[in-house]
């Protein structure tokens, strides 16, 4: 049972800092598709980039509000997180009702509000490196298939017990259920999620980030906001200062940045396709280390890595970048060889990238 209370005094924050807003400069309309607003969105808050953050979140509150409500939830675990918990508490509360939304103002005034927030937010993406270390880090291939098939009870006690947090993460997402939280890597489990929130109590996680990882978890679905509780046990998860990361040479499109258009979306999965024939060294690296399926995907999950993780104030602490290293070399599902030569062929290609997502644009793919 989520206990609102918790989150009540940010709630009063947020009335407070609500009141003293301005509204800001009038919101342009937005002339593409909710997935490529949805790219955009979270590409926009994690680089700093307020108009264009605005922009899609208000063409998603027109064409798909429960989507950019879920959305916002999940960019608060996955890009703010521990770096800054008001902000992920704020969502949280924020977005918990309707009622909620209209005693602060409304839909449009709340959503542009906590983009605004997270913008401005110190950031972190350790849950979701840690996320994909679970879905993918060969060291836990046979955990995987092992701990679907403990009960409830051996589960907790691996929570509670293990000195492994990888380890402790994988069975607290056992625990939860891939049935409520799914996975593509993890066998299916039905789970338990009150036992697994009552473990992460019993581990010592606070009260009122268990409240917000709870209400956030109920609202998306997935394992980010738990994991943002199991990490906060952690040292050297964040640090007092921040650091912007690089980012490739980007243009824009139709008024759109570039790196909006990722494999998520149909103009840049066919920008993808069409670079690892046009482009030579793509073509060599792909020819020389990829089977002829699933070529798009792994390219996609490159360019992720090159541009689309990309944090503007990246809070990063010593575990934080382990985890991040960890999942960047060690979760490709390629050799080490194959992964090197494969971001160095993308990091020269992004020129041709951007050319070639200009084109598919300009030829009608949305």
């Amino acid at each position: 049972m989520k206990d609102q209370t918790k989150l009540t005094r940010f709630l009063t924050t947020a009335a407070a800092e609500i009141a003293t807003r301005d509204g800001g400069t009038r919101i342009p309309p937005f002339g593409s598709t909710q997935w490529v607003a949805s790219s955009l969105l979270q590409k926009a808050i994690r680089r700093n980039n307020l108009a264009v953050a605005r922009q899609a979140g208000r063409f998603l509150l027109e064409v798909k509000r429960e989507h950019l409500f879920r959305r916002l939830n999940a960019i608060a675990a996955e890009d703010v997180g521990l770096a800054d918990i008001h902000a992920l508490g704020i969502t949280a509360a924020c977005l918990a009702s309707a009622k909620i939304r209209r005693d602060l103002g409304g839909d449009a005034v709340v959503t542009d509000y906590l983009i605004c927030r997270m913008v401005d937010a110190r950031k972190s993406r350790a849950a979701d490196d840690l996320l994909m270390a679970v879905e993918r880090w060969p060291n836990l291939a046979q955990d995987r298939i092992r701990f679907a098939a403990m009960t409830d009870a051996q589960l907790r006690h691996i929570v509670l017990g293990c000195p492994s947090l990888d380890r402790k993460a994988l069975a607290l997402w056992q625990l939860v259920g891939t049935k409520r939280c799914p996975s593509d890597h993890l066998p299916t489990r039905t789970g338990n999620p009150d036992q697994a929130f009552k473990a992460l109590a019993d581990l010592g996680v606070a009260p009122t980030l268990l409240a917000i990882a709870q209400q956030n978890s109920t609202k998306t679905a997935n394992m980010l906001a738990p994991f943002v509780a199991l990490l906060s046990l952690e040292n050297g998860i964040v640090a007092t200062g921040v650091c912007d990361d690089p980012t490739p040479v980007e243009t824009r499109i139709n008024g759109v940045p570039s790196w909006a258009f990722d494999m998520y979306t149909r103009p840049g999965r066919a920008a993808l396709r069409q670079l690892l024939v046009r482009n030579a060294g793509m073509a060599a690296w792909a020819n020389s280390y990829l089977p002829m399926t699933n070529q798009v995907q792994v390219a996609g999950e490159l360019l992720f890595r090159l541009e689309g993780q990309c944090l503007h104030r990246r809070a990063v602490g010593p575990l934080s970048t382990s985890l991040r290293t960890r999942w960047e070399t060690k979760c490709a599902d390629l050799s080490a060889e194959a992964l090197t030569a494969g971001m160095n062929a993308l990091q020269r290609a992004m020129p041709d990238l951007n050319a070639i997502r200009a084109e598919v644009i300009a030829g009608g793919t949305v």
